[in-house]
């Protein structure tokens, strides 16, 4: 085996480790989606099936495009390795950067609406307060 087939299995090696993290990004994503949005069983069993089946595809289009369609187990293992790196040292600061963009984002869009309503629960305290002036105003002249 010469350096140059050395070096092309190392650029195998690398496409199938950055598959895996790709795969471990792109599950995060879902995972945060899914959290937001509360899908019952049979949409997450859908979601699911969904991810696994991108994620076939893209894997299976990186493995074509680098090993034209060779696969071999250190792929997989590759594959395998990558997912781990990823889920042990980038998954915890991807998520709690995600929740602090999903807040940032909520408080954002929710903004106008409390604005709205604390305007209109003040106008409905200032109606209801008319009313029971007027009401005690009207009984007062009221001889019985």
């Amino acid at each position: 085996m010469n350096i140059a087939d050395v070096d092309v299995q190392l650029l195998f090696l690398a496409g199938a480790l950055s598959s895996g993290i790709i795969a471990g990004l792109f599950f995060d994503i879902y995972r945060r989606i899914r959290r937001f949005l509360r899908p019952g069983p049979f949409l997450t069993a859908v979601g699911d099936f969904a991810y696994w089946a991108f994620t076939a595809l893209v894997t299976f289009y990186i493995i074509y495009k680098i090993n034209y369609g060779q696969v071999r187990g250190y792929l997989f293992l590759g594959f395998a390795t990558g997912l781990l790196v990823y889920s042990s040292a980038v998954s915890p600061y991807f998520i709690r950067i995600s929740i602090k963009l999903e807040r940032i984002f909520l408080k954002t869009a929710c903004f106008p609406r409390r604005i709205f309503g604390l305007t209109m629960r003040w106008k409905a305290v200032k109606l209801l307060k008319r009313i029971v002036e007027e009401t005690r105003r009207l009984m007062a002249k009221r001889k019985y």
